[in-house]
């Protein structure tokens, strides 16, 4: 067995050998350099990861970004709730279905996600530092063929 094998890679965890808890600890990672990095802005990640979303994706919903988040829908009112609170997005009434709500991005929206696009890079070039390039590569696309495979189960908070 080797070095990176070992179970005792983290101290009490018997999960260590496990593939599915190695990236939990890597998704724990990542959200807490990102915490930390967004720390004097505005936004939070999951706010950001919402507004992200809304300004990919064609007129979502609140339930559209719920459903594509993993968020559960109540967490996600509050989310767009701060959001618009902040400035940062807005809900808009969809021409389609007049019962319907859009989550957009404002332009002060558009201006941070423009902001933040390069410490979200320094996160992940610090990160995948130790990764050549083509490593970082296949892992970005395994991650990618895993997540499409099997989409994030709403989270119930």
């Amino acid at each position: 067995m080797s070095g990176a094998d070992d179970v005792s890679g983290v101290p009490g965890s018997t999960l260590w050998g496990n593939t599915g808890y190695r990236l939990i600890k890597l998704g724990e990672m990542v959200f807490a350099m990102t915490e930390e990095a967004f720390g004097s802005l505005e936004v939070n990640p999951r706010q950001f990861n919402v507004l992200a979303t809304a300004a990919a994706m064609e007129s979502p919903s609140q339930q559209e970004l719920s459903r594509r988040l993993g968020i559960d829908p109540n967490v996600m009112v509050g989310v767009v709730d701060d959001l618009e609170q902040q400035g940062l997005a807005e809900r808009r009434r969809n021409p389609a279905d007049r019962r319907r709500y859009i989550v957009a991005p404002t332009e002060r929206g558009r201006r941070l996600l423009k902001e933040t696009a390069g410490i979200v890079e320094e996160i992940e070039s610090r990160l995948f530092a130790g990764l050549s390039e083509d490593e970082r590569a296949v892992l970005h696309d395994i991650a990618g063929r895993l997540l499409q495979e099997h989409p994030p189960p709403v989270k119930r908070h």
